[in-house]
């Protein structure tokens, strides 16, 4: 894929985020079936953001002895670590949330398909989608996966004076991709990707899925305010995928 592909399907994949979670908005049928999500998400969210601070301020205590330099030190991890924390934990609060009641975000994803093109909301309800253990099974190797990256970018983060900025930089792109992921979900799952083929999904197209993860991230990642527009990102997911993925250009 050339670089002017490569931008260009980023483009896209912003677009449809912003349009997506709009048109999301504006659907009665959507906002009745996305409570449910939003209230489990705003908890788990919520839950993984206190415990992930009090964690990165418990691994940096700062003590009466401390000197000055060691003090800006810590505070600057303090930091950056917080941040790494605020990306992830959308992510992962949707993960698990996906592993403990999927059809939640199924019944989402459906709701703005059929908003945004009638006949292939159809085609995919109708689809068995992978069985149940398999679905979960995939679930959590996906969680395990993103955990394992996040982990890797704490750490990077930790690498004095250039992991201070690409920690965090490759955090939000972890996040991006991860959280594009997670909203295809139920998409996914109906065309019966395994773990192997999803990934191989995720490769395939991820500048549209960075381009489309990277707002949704950021939104994703303000406390409190964030979970409440996770049903919206959801519903995005259906514009991904038919102006996007499939451009069929519906709607």
């Amino acid at each position: 894929m050339s670089l002017t592909d490569t931008r260009g399907r980023f483009t896209a994949g912003v677009s449809a985020a912003l349009s997506g979670m709009r048109l999301s908005s504006r659907s009665a049928e959507l906002r009745r079936t996305y409570v449910q999500l939003v209230l489990a998400l705003f908890v788990g969210a919520t839950l993984l953001d206190v415990l992930g601070i009090w964690t990165v301020l418990h691994l940096t205590p700062i003590g009466d002895g401390t000197s000055w330099w060691e003090i800006a030190l810590l505070w600057v991890v303090r930091v950056v670590g917080i941040v790494v924390v605020l990306l992830a934990a959308p992510l992962v609060g949707l993960a698990l949330v996906n592993l403990l009641f999927p059809f939640l975000g199924e019944r989402v994803f459906l709701a703005a398909m059929r908003v945004v093109s009638p006949a292939r909301a159809e085609q995919l309800a109708a689809q068995p989608g992978l069985p149940l253990s398999t679905a979960l099974g995939v679930a959590a190797l996906r969680l395990l996966w993103f955990v394992a990256l996040s982990v890797g970018a704490f750490v990077v983060s930790l690498v004095p004076v250039v992991g201070q900025v690409l920690g965090p930089v490759l955090q939000g792109y972890l996040g991006a991709r991860g959280l594009a992921w997670e909203l295809l979900d139920p998409y996914l799952d109906k065309l019966g990707l395994g773990f192997a083929g999803q990934r191989a999904f995720v490769a395939a197209h991820r500048p549209a899925l960075v381009g489309f993860g990277l707002p949704l991230t950021f939104l994703m990642a303000i406390p409190l305010v964030g979970p409440l527009l996770f049903g919206l990102a959801q519903g995005a997911a259906a514009q991904l995928v038919v102006e996007v993925i499939e451009g069929t250009g519906e709607g």
